[in-house]
């Protein structure tokens, strides 16, 4: 059904629409509110669709995404289906003059941020909206974003040299990431952003000169049949990842997130060619710098830095530091949060003196975390571990399976938790967490973890 309009109403959007600009320069505040709650009339030109119409005009509008807005468009356009003509007049519900600007919101490191991941993909459609109101209803206040994923490919439209040189800002999930941070922070959300630095198929492949190399075949390392880690230590590759972090810092997020800042664990690392000094450098000097670098040119912007680290470095083996290039005490002096990934699916069984540790999610997140928490005792930083919201290596995953995770760090050191799970499924963590409170934790059963030569597994 087509909304009908008086023509001296169209007259007024019209001089509104195009006089909005310059009263701006000096009436910033009285045009935005003129523009509240106006249609203003596009009229099409050949060639343009409902979804590029859309994308033109998502900054200026209340819509999230572009399948929110063409879904406006067309209810007040008075559209069935999709199918628009040249000369057709649209109606555009804007409500502002310009992009909204996202703000960083300064936390202190201490902050007990209560969270989920939530990946490149959900963040481009509506799930996102309904997966942010299901965390607030169960009393969760932080989001963890994909800014740049393990592909390589980041999830907004970055200015960075190289990203563009390798067609990392090639597919944008998101266009206008500040919209989305600044609705996050509407609702009272923090807003972290992860950053995959080292696995980067993209860089590795473009770029094969700041890949990793079998120091035999002098070819870049292949793992599970991909070219996917770079050099940590080379400059290009440290400068890159440093420039996508300050670039979200200044677009408002409220948290950097360092994953993969470590070097790769399969066996072939051992042959792996890199640094300019021969090998000299250990790893973890490696990697500590590094973060130290990003930890001073970070430091202008107010945002928290996290780092994920591997579960098992809480014991300390000096094989697992050696290979990873991850030694807490060092990286704990230079980053806001450390958040190990206390996955039980990703302890091998058996696992210190545990048959099968993914059938202790309690004992497991406990202990691993009272030895990160020993780590720290000398440092700033903030435990806030990842726990397992996912059934990987478990038959009776469930609320209770979540909960025992929870209850575990509730009685730890840590302040707060972040919920995993890849592909965003978190109908079991709504449910775990909506029975916190109602279903009290058995805790008798002791079992002491002891350090041994049981084989170690990683992800």
């Amino acid at each position: 059904m087509l909304i009908r309009i008086p023509i001296i109403k169209i007259q007024l959007y019209l001089l509104v629409f195009f006089l909005a600009g310059p009263m701006l320069q000096l009436k910033n505040v009285w045009a935005e509110s003129i523009l509240k709650d106006t249609e203003i009339i596009h009229w099409v030109s050949r060639g343009e669709s409902l979804h590029k119409i859309a994308r033109r005009y998502l900054p200026l509008t209340e819509e999230l995404t572009v399948a929110d807005l063409v879904e406006k468009i067309k209810l007040l356009s008075g559209i069935d289906g999709s199918l628009i003509r040249p000369e057709q007049r649209l109606l555009i519900p804007l409500v502002r003059s310009r992009p909204v600007a996202a703000t960083t919101v300064p936390k202190q490191k201490d902050f007990e941020a209560k969270g989920i991941y939530l990946n490149r993909y959900t963040m481009a459609t509506q799930k996102i909206q309904r997966l942010v109101e299901k965390l607030i209803a169960a009393g969760g206040n932080t989001v963890i974003l994909d800014g740049k994923d393990m592909s390589g490919m980041l999830s907004y439209p970055s200015k960075v040299s190289l990203a563009g040189e390798i067609g990392a800002n090639g597919s944008p999930v998101t266009r206008d990431l500040a919209k989305l941070i600044h609705y996050l922070h509407e609702r009272n959300i923090h807003v972290g952003m992860r950053l995959v630095l080292f696995y980067d198929q993209l860089l590795a492949t473009e770029k094969p000169e700041l890949a990793l190399r079998d120091s035999i075949t002098a070819e870049p390392l292949v793992e599970n049949g991909k070219v996917a880690w770079v050099d940590p230590s080379h400059p290009t590759v440290q400068e890159y990842n440093l420039a996508i972090a300050k670039e979200l810092a200044e677009m408002g997020v409220d948290e950097i997130q360092f994953d993969y800042i470590r070097f790769p664990t399969k066996k072939n690392i051992e042959y792996a060619e890199f640094g300019s000094d021969g090998q000299n450098t250990p790893r973890d000097k490696i990697i500590t710098d590094f973060l130290a670098q990003a930890q001073n040119e970070l430091a202008p912007y107010k945002v928290l830095l996290s780092i994920d680290v591997f579960g098992i470095i809480a014991w300390g083996r000096a094989e697992d530091i050696e290979m990873t290039g991850q030694k807490v005490e060092d990286l704990a002096k230079h980053c806001d949060v450390i958040s190990p990934m206390i996955y039980p699916s990703h302890f091998h069984r058996p696992f210190q003196g545990i048959a099968n540790p993914n059938d202790q999610p309690y004992l497991l997140v406990s202990e691993t975390s009272e030895r990160f928490a020993r780590f720290l005792t000398n440092s700033q930083a903030t435990l806030r571990p990842w726990i397992q919201a996912f059934p990987l290596g478990t038959n009776n995953f469930d609320e209770d399976y979540v909960l025992e995770q929870l209850r575990a760090l509730d009685g730890s050191r840590a302040r707060g938790w972040l919920l995993w799970s890849a592909g965003n499924k978190y109908d079991v963590a709504w449910k775990a967490l909506a029975k916190w409170e109602d279903v009290p934790l058995d805790t008798t059963i002791s079992v002491s973890l002891y350090i041994d030569d049981s084989p170690v597994g990683y992800d």
